[in-house]
């Protein structure tokens, strides 16, 4: 039988010596490969342009928060989410009744990922989760309906 083990100088030929009159043949690998000294890592992705993100929006001058999920790029349903306050609209969202109800602002230039999902329907049961944990959340109750009690 065979017995693979990092090479060590002076030991190894030790190892040999031990084991020549046995049935356990040693094999060696080096402990030093070139793909520990050489990292070739891509370039990190700026966090606003990461896409299929789970993503939570702080309240500047309150503890609430909101969280959402988007496919597309986060600054992209970032500036959704601003030009929407500015529009005189019937249909509002969570983030706007917010603002407008206590004239707070949200911390836009401090985005917090929460997950990376490139799965649709996992993206939106770590969305509701989330949802879930926040203590002070602006999210509807129904964001989480998909959810078992225990979460």
């Amino acid at each position: 039988s065979y017995l693979t083990i990092p090479y060590l100088p002076g030991l190894s030929e030790n190892f040999n010596k031990i084991t020549r009159n046995s049935d356990l043949k040693l094999a060696y690998h080096s402990m030093n490969k070139l793909n520990s000294i050489i990292k070739v890592h891509k370039d990190m992705v700026p966090r606003l342009h990461k896409t299929n993100v789970v993503y939570k929006i702080d309240c500047v001058d309150c503890d609430a928060s909101y969280v959402g999920q988007t496919s597309r790029k986060l600054s992209t349903r970032i500036s959704e989410h601003r030009l929407h306050i500015g529009r005189n609209t019937s249909s509002r969202s969570v983030i706007t009744d917010h603002r407008l109800l206590h004239s707070h602002d949200f911390k836009w230039d401090d985005i917090t990922v929460l997950d990376n999902e490139p799965n649709l329907y996992k993206r939106i049961l770590s969305e509701a989760i989330f949802i879930k944990r926040q203590n002070n959340g602006l999210n509807f109750q129904t964001d989480t309906e998909c959810l078992p009690d225990s979460y």
